[in-house]
């Protein structure tokens, strides 16, 4: 029973991203449950075109609790190594804090040490034992994961460069730190790629200002696919990819992910975030809608026979 839970794990997971982060999710989560959903899917399938080579540039915006840095930074290049057979990719993950870069870090880690996956690709990864940190662990395929601060990027060059959450709510409320972050964005960060062609950057975030790194990329039309998810449904906003990917939802207002965030905790979340942070953080527009002073609500608009009779 044992062998064919194995053999049963290995084919299922080669072919899904989703279904290794379904079967691997216990052992960094053991007293959490995997709660499943169509948003968590569409990340993943996003991740897989990366995988292809489908995409080099990857931008996605979604609200916080949706296990973004666990499918991106975590499962998606420990997928990629074992399942995939791509162990001599290189990964250089980023964060706005160096603590949160090594968290994920720890927790891949983890994942590629433990029984459960070296019952199933261990003959594919081992790390070695003279390269094996919080911050950087390589296996013995010459693949490496290397963890940063994004700011703080250093002289290493990856196959993909994860970059999620590279500012803070507070470092994006501040000129000098949301410009410091640009400026690693657009300076710093292009030559951190082996193969300028190839190779792939992926960044994950929630939006936190008009001009965070995801306003930039948006701005500048840098190239990226966008795969934006609001917490609420905006059919003047409706995401689609060139990947085939369509936001499933219909009714203005449906939710996202209401497995784990039904609509009494969105509500609850609205009220303590306020206008502007709801904007930004739960539906990808960091504005409230309609604005932030002169609300649209507040004009009345009037017919032709009307506006006339009142000229």
């Amino acid at each position: 029973a044992a062998a064919y839970k194995i053999i049963e794990d290995k084919e299922a997971c080669e072919n899904s991203l989703i279904e290794f982060v379904r079967r691997a999710w216990h052992i960094i989560e053991p007293a959490q449950p995997f709660v499943d959903g169509w948003a968590l899917h569409a990340i993943a399938m996003h991740l897989e075109a990366v995988t292809d080579g489908d995409l080099t540039r990857l931008l996605i915006n979604v609200p916080p609790g949706f296990s973004k840095s666990t499918l991106t930074a975590v499962m998606w290049p420990a997928w990629e190594w074992g399942p995939k057979n791509l162990a001599h990719k290189r990964y250089l993950a980023t964060s706005h804090s160096q603590n949160l870069a090594i968290r994920d870090s720890t927790k891949m880690r983890r994942i590629i040490q433990s029984t459960w996956y070296q019952e199933r690709w261990g003959d594919r990864v081992k790390l070695t034992g003279d390269q094996n940190s919080k911050l950087k662990f390589e296996n013995t395929e010459a693949g490496f994961r290397e963890a940063a601060a994004f700011t703080s990027l250093t002289g290493v060059r990856a196959n993909t460069v994860i970059i999620d959450d590279p500012h803070s709510v507070d470092s994006a409320a501040s000129d000098a730190q949301r410009e410091a972050t640009i400026t690693t964005f657009l300076e710093a960060l292009p030559t951190r790629l082996v193969n300028p062609k190839e190779s792939a950057i992926v960044t994950i975030m929630q939006r936190l200002h008009e001009g965070d790194v995801s306003g930039v990329i948006i701005e500048k039309n840098l190239g990226y696919t966008h795969l934006m998810l609001p917490m609420e449904f905006d059919p003047l906003r409706k995401c689609e990819t060139e990947i085939g990917f369509e936001d499933p939802r219909e009714e203005e207002g449906e939710l996202l992910f209401p497995e784990r965030f039904p609509r009494e905790v969105v509500e609850r979340d609205k009220s303590v975030l306020g206008p502007y942070a709801s904007a930004g953080q739960l539906q990808q527009a960091p504005a409230p809608r309609g604005g932030g002073i002169i609300k649209r609500d507040w004009w009345q608009l009037w017919d032709n026979e009307i506006g006339r009779a009142h000229v």
